[in-house]
């Protein structure tokens, strides 16, 4: 048992923390934008809630690699908009051509095929992760199939694999050799088959937790895409200001690099803006064992005489409610707030009760309670229509669907795997699916940015959305149709973050 829980956890906290590391692209805030109103400072905001919506972006540029575009674009991939032309001209709609194709795996007269690999057996979480993500494509695909589909086919997952947690590169070259798939679809926790499928030429399409392995491989497209794991970054140290805290804890597990990187990278981000934001790091623990089979007693106790008010998490949802009640057990809930990397979970939190009340949740797409995004609406009607559920996974399979969608609209009714990831490399320069992601650029984005260079191959833009938790629900920080904060990447300087769109 031991054993394939540490091989799962060099991976596993990737997805965790993908929203942590520099953020994602878009233009260039204004440090006059207004902030969110915080109120009394430990207290959840009270801004009018939203109905349905999705996570962090920056506004996206209208030029291919522009870092000062005045506003988001309004077209996912609308690179050549001018702001001396305004009316845009659109290029003709040749979705519903229909031209007949021999010899392209997963592709007839009838039918555009894809495989789906994730985990479901074994999965060391408990968490819905194959079937909430396949529920996501095959909800966007209703939605397209609907229209009449594309290029006069319908959109289908002809195969279902569970990679059983540890069978990720078995199989990746069962895909490959069968090729019976025009492209795979791939929600695993163990990702060993993403350089196999890159060197097939196989177009991959995965959610964030395995940005990092992506990394380089140009037939992969990871959402989020890769990007600085050592980056410090404003976002927690604006949950800190907003939360009135003043001496804060960063967490991580020892059994994962990527997750004790985080913690240490959160407490220099605090102690970077220390004096801008009035919070300083006093304790850090990047060994906390996976699972916390033993509890969290000690280090909760440690952290209240170190006077922590706010606890910067590197850890997935099950610890921070392990920590939650140990908090509850030594009566210091109501005084400590905790960040979450990856509890944006509907159902959880509801179970939860009120453990979290006060907690910040950071959030990778535009979250559901976003207001007036036709994306997250289009999302949540579809999703209904499938018969649910509503999850993180399943949105990120969505977005996985769309940007497949949106690189075979680029390629053209003449389409094959080749054409499918160079049309997408080089013509979707911005793409968000239509607000619900931050705006990554395809055409340099497959290459992660550094602490030392983060806009050559990074966002314009550290961008997240966040949700307080009240009340067993969630309650964005932001404005209610401008969920992400962002905060321009040219600059390491403190500023307030702009509430920022897309789509």
């Amino acid at each position: 048992m031991g054993k394939w829980i540490h091989l799962v956890f060099g991976l596993l906290l990737v997805f965790a923390l993908v929203a942590g590391a520099c953020g994602n692209s878009g233009d260039e805030p204004s440090t006059t934008a207004p902030a969110p109103s915080t109120g009394d400072a430990a207290a959840p905001s009270t801004d009018d809630s939203a109905d349905d919506a999705s996570d962090d972006a920056p506004a996206p540029s209208t030029d291919d690699a522009s870092d000062d575009a005045a506003a988001p674009s309004t077209d996912d991939a609308s690179d050549d908009a001018s702001e001396e032309q305004p009316v845009e001209v659109e290029e003709p709609d040749d979705s519903h051509v229909f031209i007949p194709i021999e010899g392209v795996p997963g592709v007839n007269d009838a039918e555009i095929s894809v495989a789906v690999i994730g985990t479901k057996s074994n999965n060391p979480l408990g968490t819905c992760i194959l079937d909430c993500y396949t529920t996501g494509i095959e909800a966007y695909f209703d939605m397209m199939n609907s229209q009449g589909g594309l290029y006069g086919r319908e959109l289908v997952i002809g195969e279902h694999l569970d990679d059983e947690l540890f069978n990720n590169q078995a199989t990746s070259l069962e895909v490959i050799a069968e090729e019976d798939s025009l492209a795979v679809f791939v929600a695993t926790l163990l990702a060993s088959g993403f350089e196999s499928l890159d060197e097939a030429r196989v177009p991959a399409y995965n959610w964030g937790a395995h940005a990092a392995i992506s990394n380089g491989l140009m037939s992969n497209f990871p959402v989020p895409a890769p990007s600085c794991p050592n980056c410090t970054v404003r976002h927690i140290p604006y949950m800190a200001q907003i939360a009135g805290a003043t001496r804060v804890a960063a967490l991580g597990y020892g059994i994962s690099e990527n997750s004790k990187v985080c913690a240490n990278t959160y407490a220099a981000s605090i102690d970077l803006y220390s004096g801008d934001i009035g919070a300083e790091t006093v304790y850090v623990n990047d060994e906390i064992a996976f699972g916390v089979p033993n509890g969290v007693g000690p280090q909760v106790t440690e952290m209240i005489e170190a006077g922590v008010d706010f606890i910067a998490s590197c850890l997935d949802l099950n610890a921070m409610k392990t920590i939650a009640q140990e908090l509850v057990r030594q009566g210091v809930r109501d005084e400590i707030t905790m960040h979450h990397p990856n509890s944006y979970d509907h159902n959880f939190v509801a179970e939860a009760g009120d453990i979290f009340d006060g907690d910040l949740v950071s959030v990778t797409f535009a979250p559901f309670e976003t207001s007036g995004l036709a994306a997250v609406d289009d999302f949540l009607e579809w999703t209904e229509r499938h018969g649910g559920p509503v999850a993180e996974q399943t949105i990120f399979g969505w977005v996985n669907a769309d940007l497949f969608v949106q690189g075979l609209k680029a390629a053209g009714p003449e389409f094959d795997r080749e054409s499918l990831i160079e049309a997408t490399n080089t013509h979707l320069t911005s793409y968000s699916a239509d607000g619900l992601v931050s705006p990554i650029d395809w055409s340099r984005q497959h290459l992660a940015p550094t602490a030392e260079d983060r806009l050559t191959n990074g966002p314009s833009q550290e961008c997240v959305a966040m949700v307080w938790i009240q009340g067993g629900a969630f309650e964005l920080v932001a404005e209610s149709d401008s969920p992400f904060l962002c905060w321009d990447n040219s600059t390491p300087d403190w500023a307030e973050p702009e509430p920022t769109k897309f789509g």
